[in-house]
């Protein structure tokens, strides 16, 4: 639930979801700037959103190193 309903101003719990989210699809245009609005002043969810981009990478190498072994 947004703390400001129709603003520009998420909570961290949706922060959260549109850092997750952003993993399965391309988030909109508001969706973007209303979540790095809120990353710019919110250290707690910039760290979250480092540690989903940490676990992101490594499930690309991870996936990149079974499809050559698969190749092989």
């Amino acid at each position: 639930m947004m703390s400001d309903p129709g603003g520009i101003k998420p909570t961290c719990r949706e922060v959260h979801r549109l850092v997750s989210e952003a993993m399965d699809r391309k988030l909109t245009m508001v969706e973007r700037v209303r979540m790095r609005l809120h990353l710019v002043v919110c250290e707690a969810c910039n760290r979250f959103n480092r540690q989903m981009d940490l676990i992101r990478s490594a499930m690309r190498r991870l996936s990149d190193g079974e499809d050559r072994r698969d190749g092989q």
